[in-house]
């Protein structure tokens, strides 16, 4: 980290505690709920006129895209989707799609290196991105998953690595816990009980929004419970484990993706990561005509056939559950201010190629083009992505990668 970075959060810790101590709410009220820590970091953050894009969600789709079947054309509301990226059609004009890119690091195996140049003792894009951003917050990062754990790893902070959280009903107690030790305290209550005791000390808009943040927690916890059979995940002890299956592989998908958004929306997190599965690509979308794993799609699930239909289908969908991320921050009025990044670990799957690879940037309000696509070139790669992500939101200190042309407005 540069040390004029350094300086420059170091003072804005410094004005955080000033805010907090100005506001007249104890310490023991801000422990009980970190909602209304939160609520205390956006004032602080209005008062300072930010209008940089300050959040960051990285999504992570193994086995790459067939370039003639993703690549889209044209520019605007006119893009052409082809059968690979239909699925982000609702949302193209909120996209820049990036072609003719490498990868330095290709194939199955390596997602260590999907997020930084280096195997070992430097933060991956989300930890740097979550301590550039948002390093008073309650969480620097949170990398989700879903049926993610067990082959490789996409987050590290530092030498240590992070494993994917893949329980939606644990992501969302972690995020949305009381921080009571009475475990049968619901998690609703307990914000809403917080909430009732400072409401005298908050702005309208503020309270506004408070009842905001209440609602999208409140309409999450009922999805938790609705896919657990009704038993409430805001009782449960933190060791539960619920059954999660690949027959509700995009249902947990998109639950993670509601509680990664509801995390951003009340400022537990400026950093978000997602992994729909691993490097190995072993699960299935049992909703789809396709019902192996995806992994077999890719390699000899054609069934003979040239445009590879089952990887088409398997991998479309993939990118429709990262549409539906855009759509939900777009819905939450944060597309603006949120860098959305879509990486991936190779090209065509089947080849295992480093050449062609499909990347993908949305949202970010102006600070970079939307609704085309960029033809940036083979001379830049997954690294460079992340650079130009990280520069959009104001931070140009990241360790590796260059700014790709023609992107940042």
């Amino acid at each position: 980290m540069k040390k004029g970075n350094s300086d420059t959060h170091t003072i804005s810790r410094r004005n955080l505690l000033k805010t907090i101590m100005a506001s007249g709410i104890s310490h023991t009220l801000l422990s009980s709920s970190p909602l209304i820590a939160s609520v205390l970091y956006n004032r602080h953050a209005e008062a300072a006129g930010d209008v940089t894009p300050n959040k960051t969600v990285v999504i992570f789709i193994p086995g790459g895209a067939i370039h003639d079947l993703w690549a889209p054309s044209g520019s605007g509301s006119s893009m052409v989707m082809p059968a690979m990226s239909s699925g982000y059609d609702a949302v193209k004009t909120e996209c820049n799609f990036l072609l003719n890119m490498s990868h330095g690091s290709a194939g199955h195996g390596s997602m260590p290196l999907r997020l930084s140049d280096s195997w070992g003792g430097q933060d991956t894009y989300d930890v740097y991105m979550g301590k550039q951003l948002g390093s008073t917050l309650p969480f620097t990062y949170v990398n989700l998953g879903v049926h993610s754990n067990g082959k490789g790893y996409l987050t590290r902070d530092g030498s240590t690595t992070i494993p994917f959280e893949d329980n939606p009903f644990t992501a969302f107690k972690l995020l949305f816990g009381s921080g009571s030790s009475h475990e049968k305290t619901p998690i609703l209550d307990a914000h809403t009980q917080a909430v009732n005791a400072i409401k005298n000390q908050l702005a309208g808009y503020e309270i506004e929004r408070l009842n905001d943040h209440l609602d999208a927690i409140s309409d999450t916890q009922r999805r938790l419970d609705e896919l657990s059979g009704g038993s409430s995940c805001s009782s449960a002890p933190d060791a539960t484990e619920f059954e999660l299956t690949h027959d509700t592989f995009s249902q947990q998908a998109r639950l993670q993706i509601d509680i990664a958004v509801a995390a951003l929306s009340c400022s537990m997190t400026r950093s978000v990561s997602i992994a729909f599965g691993n490097h190995q690509c072993e699960f299935r979308i049992p909703e789809l005509n396709y019902q192996g794993i995806y992994h077999q799609s890719i390699h000899g699930g054609s069934n003979g056939q040239a445009n590879y239909p089952y990887y088409t289908e398997m991998r479309n969908h993939l990118g429709s559950l990262t549409a539906y991320l855009i759509s939900k921050l777009a819905a939450a009025g944060m597309l603006d201010s949120t860098v959305v990044v879509e990486t991936t670990d190779m090209g065509h799957a089947d080849k295992h190629s480093g050449s062609d690879v499909p990347f993908m940037l949305a949202g970010g309000g102006g600070a970079f083009q939307r609704g085309i696509t960029t033809p940036a070139g083979s001379s830049y790669n997954h690294l460079d992505v992340l650079y130009t992500a990280a520069l959009a939101c104001g931070v140009n200190s990241l360790p590796y990668g260059k700014e790709i042309p023609g992107v940042l407005t």
